[in-house]
C-alpha cells in the first residue's frame, strides 16, 4: 500500500454495499467480550471502517478510532458518535497515549502487502500498548493456496508468493478488485509480542490449520 489512491478507489466502489456485506459476520459479541475481559478503560480501534465495531466498544470504554479513509470516518461519526475519530495511516500513526486494548477488526492490515509495512504497524501497535494492555487482531487467513469462487460475488486468486491474493467482489453490476495479504503461522511466530491466545473463529474455539480465520490476542513482552 505505497499509495492509498487505489485503496480509496476500491472502497468508494464497495462502500454502498459495505455494511450489508458484513451484517452476517456474527463478530460483534466477540468484540464486546474483548472490551469487557480486561476492563479496558481506553481502546484504540485501528482500521475502524464505518464504525460498526467502534459503536460496540464505546459502550465499555473511551475509544479512539483510526482509519486512513475520510469516507469511512464520515460513516463512523454517525454510527459511533462517542468515539474520537482520527484520519491517519497505520504505518505512520503516532499518538501520545497508550491504550489498555488495541483492536484490529476485519484485518485492516490485509491491504499492507509489504513485509516492511506490516512490521512497522506491529511495532507501532506495541508502542501504543499500555504496560498491561492487549491487542486483539482479526487476521485474514487462507489455509489453502488455490483459487476460490464464493457464489457469484467473490473470487480469490493466489498471486505470486504464498500469502498474496487478488480478490474480486461483485455487487449488482459493480465489480471491485484489490490485492491483499493473508497471515501465516510463521508470520505470527515472528511477532515482537507475547501471544496469549490464537482463536480460529469468533466463538473462541482454538485455532487449527483449517480454521476460517485467525484471531490473535497478544501483549507486550
Amino acid at each position: 500500500m505505497s499509495d492509498i489512491a487505489p485503496l480509496r478507489a476500491y472502497y468508494r466502489t464497495v462502500l454502498p454495499y459495505y455494511e450489508s456485506a458484513l451484517e452476517d459476520r456474527g463478530d460483534l459479541p466477540f468484540w464486546e467480550s474483548m472490551a469487557q475481559r480486561w476492563n479496558a478503560g481506553s481502546i484504540l480501534d485501528l482500521g475502524c471502517g464505518t464504525g460498526r465495531v467502534t459503536e460496540v466498544l464505546t459502550a465499555h470504554a473511551t475509544v479512539i478510532a483510526v482509519d486512513v479513509l475520510v469516507e469511512m470516518l464520515n460513516h463512523a461519526a454517525r454510527k459511533a458518535p462517542k468515539a474520537r475519530l482520527v484520519a491517519a495511516d497505520l504505518r505512520s500513526l503516532a499518538l501520545r497515549s497508550q491504550f489498555d486494548l488495541i483492536v484490529l477488526a476485519n484485518d485492516p492490515m490485509a491491504h499492507l502487502t509489504s513485509t516492511d509495512d506490516r512490521t512497522r504497524v506491529i511495532e507501532s501497535i506495541r508502542d501504543h500498548l499500555a504496560a498491561d494492555g492487549r491487542v486483539v487482531l482479526e487476521g485474514l487467513y487462507r489455509p489453502r493456496r488455490e483459487a476460490t469462487v464464493v457464489g457469484v460475488q467473490e473470487r480469490w486468486e493466489p498471486i505470486g508468493r504464498e500469502s498474496l491474493w487478488q480478490v474480486t467482489y461483485r455487487y449488482d453490476d459493480v465489480q471491485a478488485t484489490t490485492l491483499v495479504r493473508s497471515w501465516t503461522r510463521e508470520e505470527i511466530d515472528r511477532l515482537p509480542l507475547e501471544i496469549e491466545a490464537l482463536y480460529g473463529d469468533f466463538d473462541q474455539r482454538l485455532f487449527e490449520q483449517g480454521s476460517p480465520r485467525i484471531l490473535i490476542v497478544a501483549r507486550r513482552r
